[in-house]
Formats: C-alpha cells, structure tokens, sequence
C-alpha cells in the first residue's frame, strides 16, 4: 500500500501565508505587537489555512516547480507589500497630523517614551496613533480588513499572475495621505495661526513682555481645547481615511 501526499494545498497555504505576512507585519495594526511574534506567525498560518480551506482555491492548473514557487512567493510578497501601503498610509495620516500638530503647538520641543514600542514620539503624534487604532478597531475595521483580504485571495489566487504594480494608485494614496491628514487637523491650525498672529500684534504692542514663554503655553491650551472640540466631527473624516484602503485595495486587486 502506497500513500501519496498532494503537496499543492501546503504550497497554496506557504504563498498565501507570505501574503498575509507581509500585510501584518508591515502594518501599523499589529506592529505594538513586536513581542508576540510567535503569536503573529501562527495567527497567519491559521488565517491562511482557514482563507485556502473556507474559499476552495482552484489548485490543479498550477505549476508547482521550485522556479515557479520561487517567482510565486516573491510576487505574493510584493503583492502583500503593496497592499501593506495601503493600511500604512491611512495610519500614516494620523501620524502626519499629529506632527503637524506638535510643531504648531509647541509640543514638538518635548517627546515622550513609549514601553511598548521603545520609542519617543511627539505627543500629539502618540495620542492620535493610538486614537487611530482605537477607532479602527471600534468601527469593525478589523472584520473589513479579514473580508478585505479574503477578497484578495479571490481576485489574485496564490500562484497565479498579477498584472503588476499600479503606480497611479500608490501616488494617489500617497497624495491623499497629506490632504486628508492637513482637513483632520485643519481646525486647530487655523485657531493656532489666529493665536501666533495674536502673540506678534501683541509683541508688538509690549515688547517688554516675553512673548515667547507666553505664546507657547497658549498654543498648548488653545490646541488642546479645539482638538477635543473638533473631535466630534472629524469621526465621519476618519471613517473616510479607512474606506480609502480598501479603495486602493480594490484598485490594486483589479
């Protein structure tokens, strides 16, 4: 009696586990994960078997050749990369206005230590990161993200061709990073434009008072207050800056 193992299957769940790989670890959502790397690589084996198993992927029309394995896993890398971007570059508007907020505000001067991830960061920037996350995963985020990726699996199979990398859509996403980053924060910009104008007329007007130590603490009160007031309406903004990954995602897919 003679057992024989069809490989096909292990090698859709390898491939399909570089995608998923590179879309996790390269993403802002599991990145505070850096300890649990263990767990990471199994959720992904796990993913993949369930996403191979769930979703019945065609495997007989399939060269399985250690050439074609090769050049499979490296287009899935690329392939899950790209995707990746998509998800950085809606978190990265977060960080992007946070920045712009600590260096109008005055908080850029300081920094403070993160224990999870070992690095210092501005203080706005860390506050909205962690509202990003806090948000996205308080929208169902994450269930988009799995359908997402599922769909994905549909649209490019492990193993078959991709047409390649769309540049119009990576320089859009990029470009819109900024633009959308610059409306989230855009009240609090414009109230502390208002207030540096108010500190020159003001240095003007006594120029024996240390507009300098006056104008900083101001900043910071005047942002703060108008961010936690503007906060409110700028959830429908947010809910926007997460439809556009899996906007790009759909143009990427297609």
């Amino acid at each position: 009696m003679r057992l024989t193992l069809d490989l096909a299957p292990v090698a859709l769940v390898f491939l399909l586990s570089l995608r998923l790989a590179a879309v996790f670890f390269m993403t802002p959502v599991f990145s505070n994960l850096t300890r649990l790397n263990t767990v990471r690589v199994l959720f992904t084996l796990a993913m993949s078997v369930t996403l191979v198993l769930g979703l019945g992927l065609p495997v007989a029309k399939v060269d399985w050749g250690l050439g074609s394995l090769l050049l499979a896993a490296i287009l899935e890398v690329v392939l899950g990369a790209t995707l990746a971007f998509g998800v950085f570059a809606a978190f990265g508007v977060f960080s992007l206005a946070g920045k712009l907020l600590d260096i109008q505000s005055g908080f850029g001067l300081g920094t403070v230590f993160d224990p999870v991830t070992r690095a210092s960061a501005p203080v706005f920037s860390s506050m909205l990161n962690l509202l990003a996350l806090a948000v996205f995963f308080a929208l169902d985020g994450h269930h988009a993200m799995m359908r997402g990726l599922a769909y994905s699996v549909q649209q490019v199979p492990p193993g078959s061709s991709w047409s390649g990398l769309p540049l119009e859509a990576v320089l859009k996403q990029f470009g819109l990073m900024f633009s959308l980053a610059l409306a989230l924060v855009a009240p609090c910009i414009f109230a502390l434009f208002l207030v540096e104008v108010g500190t020159a007329v003001l240095s003007r007007a006594l120029p024996q008072m240390n507009v300098l130590v006056l104008g900083v603490s101001l900043k910071i009160v005047v942002a703060l207050v108008i961010f936690a007031l503007s906060l409110g309406s700028a959830l429908p903004l947010m809910g926007r800056i997460y439809a556009s990954i899996f906007l790009y995602w759909e143009q990427v897919l297609t």
